[in-house]
């Protein structure tokens, strides 16, 4: 396969992007804004590991794979990006509030989903935007199993009371949910912000096996 990489972040509103020719990997279930991670690195060779496998793009199904240093990099734009999001939304909606569960509950969750999924939790760190914003990076060897839990893991650390927009009633206004393999390289990552008329949100994979939530 054709060598090369490119990384970047793209914030465009129903559709997935490309520019300046970079591949993007599309992001699970938008609701107004689509956050596309275009981190990825064509190779061959041998791979034997889930987080080799790659990923496949557009139409033909390009496979592109994603090294240690591409992915550390497309998190830590996402991440960035995220914050980016979190601060405009809480400058343009200050008056909006979100009924944050205790610091504690959030903390006793984490740890009893870390016993069920055999991960150890290495940053939780509260962003305050304007109210709580969780960023949870959390550390594994059970990649697949944990990447396909994340969804429901997310769920339950961010619960959303019933209401008749899908938009509205979480408990937080951000949240951001990092898994690492054993060298501390994310393999995994979902984040969304909900703030404002038009909420949204994103995922990263390392391959096409690890997405959390189903992908174009």
């Amino acid at each position: 396969m054709p060598g090369g990489q490119s990384s970047g972040m793209l914030a465009v509103r129903k559709q997935i992007a490309r520019r300046d020719g970079r591949a993007s990997v599309a992001v699970y279930r938008p609701v107004w804004t689509i956050l596309v991670i275009a981190v990825l690195a064509s190779g061959c060779g041998s791979h034997h590991s889930v987080l080799d496998e790659g990923v496949h793009v557009g139409s033909r199904g390009r496979l592109y794979r994603i090294g240690p240093t591409q992915a550390v990099t497309a998190v830590q734009q996402a991440r960035a990006e995220w914050e980016r999001e979190l601060a405009s939304r809480a400058r343009a909606r200050p008056r909006q509030t979100f009924a944050n569960l205790p610091v504690e509950v959030l903390r006793v969750r984490l740890a009893a989903f870390a016993r069920r999924y055999d991960f150890e939790v290495t940053s939780l760190r509260l962003r305050h935007p304007r109210q709580l914003a969780p960023d949870v990076v959390v550390r594994t060897s059970h990649y697949l199993e944990l990447a396909h839990a994340l969804p429901s893991i997310l769920k339950r650390l961010d619960p959303k009371v019933r209401t008749n927009d899908d938009r509205t009633g979480w408990r937080y206004e951000g949240f951001f949910l990092e898994a690492d393999d054993e060298h501390g390289v994310p393999f995994a990552a979902v984040f969304n912000f909900w703030r404002g008329s038009g909420g949204g949100g994103g995922q990263f994979a390392r391959s096409d096996p690890l997405f959390p939530f189903a992908h174009l």
